[in-house]
């Protein structure tokens, strides 16, 4: 027994120990591999006898191998490939992100330290946050201005500042970006990146009256002196018809931003309101913590509670000045062109009262534009400041959001006249007809007169009728040379002219969602631009009327007027009760910014 009893304790001492080791996020391998903790057995001892025991070891020693080499692969993190190939991958493992529904694996730069205090890289996808560091050549002249901020920092994403196109319209136009939001939301940041952008554009911010030797030192009491001398600023930039001009202050309510938005409307400026996206934007504990004057989280919360959403009066396509003077000239000489139709004269004096055809030219006013009519504009949405139907949807819709400050191409297909209106008819397409909020079958509102009524029409002093005459830069002339010197140089037009496209359908170009879609070039005196939109309606069933006059009654037939007349470089065609479409044989192309008025 004792002879039993002394060989079992040795084979114990000779046989492999066994224990369980500790999870292996507590290994010091790295952070958590896995997301469940799992046992290891670890051998110590590499001693066995006999053949079994011998066999035991070979196996064992080729899972060591097995898991060693996992180890070897695992400790040090397969590379991220760079979103382009400028960039060097140096990585280094850190802490993951884990959320409530996946394990997303985070990579930072090595360079970590010279990096802005938030991190801003956009993820393409989220299964890949990323940051990547820049190059020597990112701020470099010779690069597209957008490539200096494609890899650099997270949430820039706004159209002006990451899309060539729209950067070379705002180069060649007038824009006005006007920053909202909270206290350290990201707005100086942003508009930071702006004047990386725009190197010639113009800030403007009330925080700059307290800049003393390159520190902010604010007074309470000075307030009102520092907006007045961002106002100033904002003022002389303008007469100057600087490009960009970038108001950034915190425009918590909506009535902060009126000064900027009447100076934008005076001096023809397109107006773009643009709020960090940040995900902090109104997280007051953050916003505490990231403001750069010191607010408290309480009053960063006030703040909070007092800002005002944005709510436009509408949504729409925007022209720059120069566009829209070549534009409403072009307006201008087609109205020529059309006088000289006898049937169209007769038919106009018949509706206004007027008395010759040079007073048809001076009919169509802009006097009722809310806007002053100096920048036109084609309405996509009218939100009455989210009242109107639909409204708080389009406003708040992640498509219009994105589409804000976006260049598009409008194409000008026809002119509509009326003894109320004048407007040039537009064909919308792609993203355009997603945009687009109108109901293209509306019913015209109570106040809206009947076109078929005879308008009475004031004659005005022939002294009064030049000057209207010069204002609205009647064939080409400007009274102000060095006016038009300044403004070309600030503006360039981006007019085109191309073959239409001339099918079965020449007379019934457009129809359904889009159809009225237009830029009102003139109204008669006492009417609204909104009517140049129902009066294009009209055309638009008329249209379909005779489109469909296969399925008309006869009584329906007579009534439905239909004439058809050659001009130089294109159609006209009457329907009736002072209804009139032009169909030329050009497009106009011009380029528009979406935007809104506010």
């Amino acid at each position: 027994m004792v002879g039993i009893m002394k060989e079992r304790n040795e084979r114990r001492r000779g046989s492999s120990l066994l224990w369980p080791s500790r999870p292996w996020r507590q290994t010091g391998y790295g952070s958590r591999l896995f997301s469940r903790p799992f046992t290891l057995y670890v051998s110590v001892s590499p001693v066995y006898y006999g053949s079994a025991s011998s066999q035991n070891s070979a196996a064992m020693g080729q899972t060591a191998s097995r898991i060693n080499d996992f180890f070897q692969r695992k400790r040090t993190p397969a590379t991220l490939p760079p979103e382009d190939g400028n960039h060097a991958s140096t990585t280094q493992p850190v802490v993951d992100l884990v959320n409530t529904s996946e394990t997303v694996s985070t990579f930072i730069p090595s360079h970590a330290s010279s990096l802005p205090k938030f991190p801003l890289a956009t993820p393409r996808s989220p299964l890949r946050r990323s940051t990547r560091p820049l190059t020597p050549s990112e701020g470099s002249p010779g690069k597209p201005p957008s490539k200096r901020l494609k890899e650099d920092v997270q949430y820039l994403d706004f159209p002006v500042l990451m899309e060539e196109e729209t950067i070379r319209y705002v180069q060649n136009s007038k824009v006005m970006l006007i920053m909202k939001g909270v206290p350290g939301s990201g707005k100086t940041f942003i508009t930071r990146k702006i004047k990386e952008v725009y190197e010639d554009a113009v800030l403007c911010s009330a925080d700059f009256y307290f800049m003393q030797n390159g520190e902010y030192h604010f007074e309470a009491a000075k307030l009102k002196d520092a907006h007045e001398s961002c106002q100033e600023t904002a003022c002389r930039a303008a007469e100057e018809n600087c490009h960009v001009i970038v108001i950034d202050n915190t425009n918590v309510r909506n009535w902060e931003m009126k000064f900027y938005l009447n100076l934008a409307r005076e001096y023809c400026y397109i107006p773009l309101v643009l709020e960090p996206q940040t995900p902090w934007a109104m997280n007051s504990r953050e916003l505490a913590r990231r403001n750069s004057h010191n607010l408290s989280e309480e009053i960063v919360a006030q703040k909070i509670k007092n800002y005002q959403p944005i709510q436009p009066v509408y949504y729409g396509w925007f022209l720059n000045e120069v566009d829209s003077t070549k534009i409403w000239t072009m307006g201008q000489e087609w109205l020529k062109e059309v006088m000289k139709v006898d049937d169209f004269i007769q038919d106009f004096f018949q509706n206004t009262h007027l008395f010759n055809t040079e007073e048809i030219l001076n009919y169509f006013s802009m006097d009722s534009f809310v806007d002053g009519g100096n920048v036109l504009h084609a309405t996509a949405k009218f939100t009455g400041r989210g009242k109107m139907e639909g409204a708080v949807e389009y406003i708040g819709s992640s498509f219009v959001k994105g589409a804000i400050g976006r260049c598009f191409k409008l194409h000008i297909i026809g002119f509509v006249i009326t003894p109320r209106t004048f407007g040039a008819r537009l064909r919308l397409f792609g993203d355009q007809l997603e945009l687009w909020g109108n109901d293209d079958y509306e019913d015209p509102p109570a106040y809206v007169t009947q076109w078929a009524t005879p308008v009475k029409y004031d004659r005005e002093p022939e002294k009064e009728q030049e000057e209207i005459l010069d204002n609205m830069q009647h064939d080409g002339e400007q009274t102000s040379l060095e006016n038009e010197e300044k403004v070309a140089d600030a503006c360039h037009p981006s007019v085109t002219v191309i073959d239409a496209e001339l099918k079965e359908d020449r007379f019934h170009p457009t129809w359904g969602r889009g159809s009225r879609a237009h830029l009102t070039l003139g109204c008669a005196p006492g009417v609204k631009p909104v009517n140049t939109g129902f009066d294009l309606m009209n055309v638009v069933r008329c249209e379909q009327r005779v489109q469909d006059e296969v399925w008309l009654t006869e009584s329906e037939l007579c009534e439905q007027k239909v004439e058809t007349y050659l001009i130089n470089g294109g159609v006209l065609r009457t329907y009736g009760e002072g209804m009139w479409v032009l169909y030329p044989e050009k497009e106009i192309v011009v380029t528009s910014m979406f935007s809104a008025c506010y």
